[in-house]
């Protein structure tokens, strides 16, 4: 067993024991390791100490299921992932995710709160490269981008079908940029937690028509092909990283991105979107040395 398949099995020693108390301590013993070999290890295939993993796992979820069921009162939640008290796991709370329990619950911060989702043996294949890469800050002018929108997360064929149908559109873009650059914006809208993220694969354009408002950013129509909307992004200061690999294995750096690199950095996500851009160094979605750059829009607290 090679040291990244040791801390899978304490990765999911973790997930079963969530709502219950757990000790780092007690986790080392189950591998054989020394605690202070345990924890250097688990922080250097996952990027976290394994007591921050634990608790921004048992907040994460615990801050799930404080959107999901508003009838249950925060002591109560608080109880079930094994905090002493609920003074000790609002403190938690706050520093994890930035903001106290009750105004997550009445959604009165606009920025996405930093959850750490459950990490697999794939996300952790992923990550060796991305954890020694530092990103770039980086000031980008005003963006204005068109194609079709895909409201399928987990549906890998609906943006193969969006692209080709972008591709098959091309010549009734006359406002495109030349050559032409590609794009996929995921954005979301206030009630994100009911309605998650839509996307758009995109070209850039370089002018437009007036703008009327969209969520995240500018919207219009354009005459030539109503149904492929117009996103125009304000100019703004994006944190640049860069994912190498298959299309389909960026979810992985994105987890990295959100859940172990920003909750460590004074930064917060301002705008409610992201976007990869498809550069001379992308060699499509199934070649494992594509290059994608991905950009977060962000400000300092």
């Amino acid at each position: 067993m090679n040291n990244r398949q040791l801390i899978v099995q304490a990765l999911d020693h973790i997930e079963a024991n969530l709502r219950v108390p757990l000790s780092v301590q007690a986790l080392s013993r189950n591998t054989g390791y020394s605690l202070y070999h345990f924890i250097r290890l688990f922080q250097g295939v996952t990027g976290l100490t394994p007591g921050d993993y634990i608790s921004r796992r048992k907040i994460t979820e615990a801050a799930k299921d404080i959107l999901k069921t508003p009838e249950r009162s925060l002591q109560d939640i608080s109880l079930d992932y094994a905090f002493n008290d609920y003074e000790t796991f609002a403190r938690a709370f706050k520093r994890i995710l930035r903001r106290p329990p009750s105004a997550l619950r009445q959604k009165l911060h606009p920025d996405i709160p930093p959850l750490l989702p459950r990490l697999y043996e794939n996300d952790l294949q992923q990550w060796p490269d991305t954890l020694f890469v530092q990103p770039r800050l980086i000031d980008l002018g005003e963006l204005v981008l068109q194609g079709p929108q895909v409201n399928e997360y987990t549906n890998p064929a609906a943006f193969g079908a969006a692209w080709e149908n972008l591709f098959g559109s091309l010549a009734l873009l006359p406002e495109r940029m030349l050559p032409e650059r590609y794009y996929q914006l995921g954005y979301w809208a206030d009630d994100y937690e009911d309605s998650g993220a839509s996307f758009l694969c995109a070209c850039e354009l370089s002018r437009i028509h007036p703008v009327s408002s969209g969520p995240g950013s500018g919207l219009v129509a354009d005459q030539a092909i109503p149904q492929f909307p117009v996103h125009v992004l304000p100019p703004a200061r994006y944190l640049k990283f860069l994912h190498k690999g298959r299309s389909r294995e960026i979810p992985a750096t994105y987890k990295y991105i959100y859940g172990v690199y920003l909750p460590k950095t004074n930064y917060r996500l301002t705008l409610p979107y992201e976007f990869e851009f498809y550069g001379d160094d992308y060699l499509g979605p199934d070649h494992p040395e594509s290059v994608s750059e991905i950009y977060i829009p962000l400000t300092l607290l």
